[in-house]
């Protein structure tokens, strides 16, 4: 089914613009259920964290707080970005991205089925190490950047 839909796809677009698309489209269809399924269980580790002190926890937003993620993303997108004075710019705003980047790169190896996988790479458990180790580099680089 999925050969018949890039092969339609590949008819109607052509042979150099329809491959992006193609990968655009098959990273979305990973990514969003991957970030929905992080902002859940974000809100049931809040929940249980909740319970545990004795205090209601995040309840306010939607029925039993069922909409806070979707708040919290929100918030974050119209969020003030203050840079300390004493920070590299540069090294300040590439921290996170070099921190955030490779965790979302790692699932381009991770089968979802057959012969289904974001990208065929033969040395995929490799490239998974390899990918995977580069988050440090933006720890250490996000606590460099602060300047502290």
């Amino acid at each position: 089914m999925i050969d018949n839909i890039y092969q339609a796809g590949l008819a109607l677009m052509g042979g150099l613009l329809w491959p992006v698309v193609w990968s655009l489209i098959k990273i979305v269809v990973v990514l969003l259920p991957l970030l929905g399924c992080v902002a859940y269980l974000t809100l049931w580790e809040r929940k249980a964290i909740g319970w545990s002190q004795i205090r209601p926890g995040p309840n306010r937003v939607g029925p039993f707080g069922l909409l806070t993620p979707i708040a919290d993303a929100v918030k974050l997108i119209f969020k003030e970005i203050i840079r300390p004075t004493a920070a590299s710019k540069g090294l300040f705003f590439l921290g996170p991205i070099m921190t955030i980047m490779p965790a979302l790169a790692a699932w381009v190896v991770i089968p979802f089925g057959p012969d289904v996988a974001l990208a065929n790479i033969n040395a995929g458990l490799l490239f998974l190490m390899a990918i995977t180790s580069l988050e440090v580099y933006g720890v250490i680089i996000a606590g460099w950047a602060s300047n502290s």
